[in-house]
């Protein structure tokens, strides 16, 4: 007889996460929000998932990709235009301004750990619902905000095993001589080729051509190889910024590529802008990246108040990351109580509980299995300690305490089990 399954599956772009790998997700999550970011003074916050969409109409920019092709808008009750979350920065800058947070001290250090919604074509890593790591430090246009910025993305990508290459460039200031008279360089050489773009990157030459650098059509990238670099155009005023950022990354260790064609996907990025790539993960090989956003604050209505900040896709670390030895990765189960019996198992529900209460991670099978079957979940479940509880070990109220890896055991009194297995992490 056929095992009967449900007809219903996971929307076209979106994915189940299930163990082991969600473990995997899990510490890649808890390595940014609980270790890295904190330690540089980031603090979290959650925006809604959705927000007016005039927040990304303005914010992100009206002419943008995301905004023009890959949101999921819809109306309220009320007929109010609503958007699920595409990206964080512009959230967290309206967050900011509407409780006023620049009033306090400055920069303003945040981090987020929260899912984006994108309708755009999967890929692999790439789905319409995906996570992101990030971080935004508001209200310092120093190039040493841009340095730690760029470093701690750097080095947080290099403890989960990702091997990074940092791409950089500035793409100049939107206030500036440099990005006004580039524009017009570049719509020129545009205008001289337009019947070699693609024809949905034509209708950018008046909008924003800056983002045919960003153009995933093969005849536009064609054209794009040659077309004039804003790196030869910037003004004294942003070639001596990047020249500060170049140099405090270099004091910092942090190797860089210089990429002059590298522009972002977002309009609101001024200045500094990079990307991490990593190998394995095809053409689409980024892992993340960032830029400066000078103009954010303005274009939302608040004051001026220059940001840097990166976002980082956790299902393409992941993936970069390779895969990890040693089972089920990240498992915060320490010990698994094997019971042999009835008698035993009201027992190792006991000690299971106990453990439990102390902060140790514990399971233990529920099944009534055989003790060769509870020794395979045992390795399973990623434990470090098999705790066997037998008619013998009941008798001497001790457990059989087995290191999984190593194989050795011994027999251990029963209210000893917390401290060896602490002494073991410690």
């Amino acid at each position: 007889m056929a095992e009967a399954t449900s007809a219903f599956r996971a929307p076209k772009g979106t994915n189940d996460l299930l163990p082991p790998d969600s473990w995997r997700w899990r510490e890649v999550m808890e390595l940014a929000m609980g270790k890295v970011f904190p330690a540089a003074g980031y603090a979290p916050i959650e925006t809604p998932i959705f927000e007016h969409t005039e927040v990304f109409e303005r914010g992100v920019g009206a002419g943008s990709e995301v905004v023009g092709k890959q949101m999921y808008t819809f109306p309220d009750r009320a007929g109010r235009s609503l958007t699920l979350r595409p990206e964080g920065t512009a959230p967290v800058m309206r967050a900011l301004l509407e409780h006023r947070l620049e009033r306090g001290p400055l920069p303003v250090k945040l981090a987020y750990a929260s899912p984006m919604f994108r309708q755009e074509r999967p890929q692999k890593g790439r789905y319409r619902q995906f996570w992101q790591l990030g971080i935004e430090a508001i209200g310092s246009d120093h190039p040493a905000t841009d340095a730690e910025v760029i470093e701690i993305g750097f080095r947080y990508l290099v403890r989960t095993g990702v091997t990074p290459t940092l791409l950089l460039n500035s793409i100049g200031h939107l206030e500036r001589s440099c990005r006004g008279g580039y524009l017009e360089t570049l719509a020129v050489y545009l205008r001289d080729r337009v019947d070699d773009l693609a024809p949905e990157d034509r209708g950018r030459i008046d909008t924003n051509p800056l983002r045919t650098f960003d153009s995933k059509e093969q005849a536009t990238r064609l054209v794009m190889d040659e077309a004039p670099v804003i790196s030869d155009h910037l003004c004294d005023a942003c070639a001596k910024h990047f020249d500060e950022v170049r140099s405090l990354l270099t004091d910092l260790g942090i190797e860089f590529t210089l990429d002059p064609r590298l522009v972002r996907g977002l309009d609101y990025y001024t200045r500094t802008a990079f990307e991490y790539v990593a190998g394995g993960l095809g053409s689409q090989n980024a892992v993340g990246g960032g830029g400066r956003y000078d103009g954010l604050s303005e274009s939302l209505g608040g004051p001026p108040l220059p940001g840097i900040g990166f976002a980082l896709g956790v299902d393409r670390i992941v993936l970069a990351s390779g895969d990890r030895e040693g089972g089920a990765v990240g498992s915060p189960v320490a010990v698994y109580v094997v019971a042999l019996g009835t008698e035993a198992g009201r027992a190792a529900l006991r000690l299971a509980t106990e453990l439990r209460r102390r902060d140790i991670g514990v399971d233990l099978d529920l099944m009534g299995r055989a003790m060769r079957g509870q020794m395979r979940d045992a390795v399973r479940s990623g434990a470090t300690w098999a705790a066997i509880i037998g008619q013998q070990e009941l008798e001497s109220k001790e457990v059989t305490l087995k290191h999984l890896a190593g194989g050795e055991q011994r027999r251990v009194a029963v209210d000893r089990v917390a401290e060896i297995v602490l002494e073991g992490e410690s």
